[in-house]
């Protein structure tokens, strides 16, 4: 095929020496891309490096996340190639370069699992993979030079590039991926002939069809997905962080959380609310004589047992260890009694304790009042209930009831000497 030059009387030696200097750094830039590309290493010598650069991803999730990554971008690679093989080919054989038609069938079939055959090959997947980004900006800039830039087909070429890029690293990648489909540009231009023919025909409007439209859809597709998986992780997140693993209660802090609302709204609307402190009685015998496992599947029993007492509006926590908690609104401790107890026998008749263990419980219950200054306070006043009911000898519940407004201190400590 012969490229058309603009050759110019006295310009043509210069213009040939300019040629040539372009194909001297063209062989230059092939000879970096086979160093590049690598030697074949090993699957031995892969995991090595892979666990060298990056010890927790070799065989772990994060591995196989960075992985995922490179084959995603594959599917993406392969399919944006296929949607541009009938523009391409189409545009070429407008501008009668139909002959060029065997190189970007090679491109087409060549490239994608090259690209992928490197990244699973390289000691750092994702690193590489942004390499076959960039050879894909250059490629792609290749191209649009050979179409003497048509105008549809060459935009969307260089937009689908941008898109990608800009997804995949940010538009500071981006902006990088398109100085390099500049210079493919002036390369391309450089060795087979500048060419300006930016008419786009009608054949070739239609056959750009399937990447102006397919490609934008599978890249919304993909990215919907991803931020399904996004969102679910998210939600797992949030579980984690206000659920207790073990137990399947709130956490401490969600816990004390729903304290502070419970108050708030005492304060705000006059509206009661009781929070119970609840320790398994002898629970440190029980481990050190059946062991942490078993001590372990009495706690999960008894979290099974708490939840069936709640109400929907109850919050019960894991407090810490074999302590637990429960914030009761719209609740007087009269009631909250009730409820205690109700708890209290549940626990103390349950045969499904592991190892045939009779386990009991104390229960200390603290009213909030005009006299609870803070979460902390009302949480104080429910230990010192708790503790009394320890002294008095467990499988019991104890009441802190501020009689008088002198404080809450001194009326909690007097129920605890009570007890």
């Amino acid at each position: 095929m012969n490229f058309r030059f603009s050759r110019a009387g006295s310009s043509r030696a210069r213009i040939d020496r300019l040629r040539d200097l372009v194909r001297g750094k063209v062989a230059g830039t092939w000879r970096t891309a086979v160093e590049w590309l690598g030697k074949p290493f090993s699957n031995n010598e892969t995991l090595r490096r892979r666990r060298a650069l990056h010890p927790v991803s070799a065989d772990g999730d994060f591995g196989r996340r960075r992985l995922g990554f490179g084959r995603h971008l594959f599917i993406m690679r392969a399919y944006g190639l296929t949607a541009s093989v009938p523009a391409v080919t189409m545009a070429l054989s407008a501008h009668n370069h139909a002959g060029l038609t065997w190189l970007l069938l090679l491109h087409w079939l060549a490239w994608p699992p090259l690209a992928y055959w490197r990244m699973q090959r390289h000691a750092d997947p994702v690193r590489a993979e942004f390499g076959n980004l960039d050879v894909d900006a250059i490629l792609g800039g290749a191209w649009i030079a050979l179409l003497g830039f048509d105008a549809l087909p060459s935009a969307s070429i260089a937009g689908m590039l941008l898109m990608d890029r800009v997804i995949a690293g940010g538009w500071r990648f981006g902006l990088k991926s398109m100085a390099l489909t500049a210079l493919a540009c002036v390369a391309a231009s450089a060795v087979c002939g500048w060419r300006f023919e930016p008419v786009t025909d009608y054949t070739v409007m239609l056959a750009c069809l399937p990447l102006m439209i397919g490609y934008p859809l599978a890249m919304a597709t993909t990215m919907r997905r991803f931020t399904e998986r996004t969102l679910a992780a998210k939600r797992t997140l949030e579980e984690n962080t206000r659920f207790d693993a073990a137990t399947g209660l709130v956490n401490r802090q969600q816990f004390v959380r729903a304290a502070e609302q419970a108050l708030e709204r005492y304060r705000r609307e006059g509206r009661h609310a009781c929070l119970a402190l609840i320790d398994i009685d002898h629970f440190k015998q029980i481990n050190d004589r059946h062991g942490h496992t078993v001590g372990d599947s009495v706690i999960v029993q008894f979290a099974r047992l708490l939840r069936l007492c709640l109400r929907e509006v109850d919050t019960g926590g894991r407090y810490g260890g074999d302590e637990f908690g429960i914030v009761m609104p719209d609740m007087q401790w009269p009631e909250a009694i009730v409820a205690a107890e109700r708890l209290r026998k549940q626990v103390a008749g349950s045969t499904l304790f592991p190892e045939g263990l009779r386990c009991t419980i104390s229960v200390g219950l603290a009213e909030c009042n005009a006299q609870t200054g803070s979460v902390t306070r009302w949480v104080d006043l429910a230990d010192a209930a708790l503790y009394a009911a320890k002294r008095r000898g467990r499988d019991c519940i104890e009441v802190a009831r501020p009689f008088s407004n002198k404080g809450g201190v001194a009326a909690a400590d007097a129920s605890a000497e009570a007890g």
